[in-house]
């Protein structure tokens, strides 16, 4: 018996998924700045750096990982 399934694009929901966390990434981005540029308080200035740090540093792991993961694996990477 064949089982009929629709067929997924899961290429087509990373590249989704990648476009809303570079969204949200903006978004957060921009709200930090604003309030670093605009705190008083030296530790919460702090606090916002290392927001806007974390945030570039998550959205680098997010376009490295496909291609360690073709490293680990031994494929190719040939994602769009």
């Amino acid at each position: 018996m064949r089982v009929v399934g629709l067929p997924f694009d899961f290429a087509g929901l990373a590249n989704s998924l990648k476009t809303l966390a570079v969204f949200f990434a903006t978004i957060t981005i921009a709200y930090a700045g604003f309030s670093l540029a605009t705190s008083r308080s030296p530790e919460l200035r702090e606090e916002w750096k290392e927001v806007i740090a974390g945030v570039f540093i998550g959205l680098i792991l997010l376009f490295l990982a496909p291609l360690i993961a073709a490293q680990f694996s031994g494929s190719s990477y040939c994602g769009g």
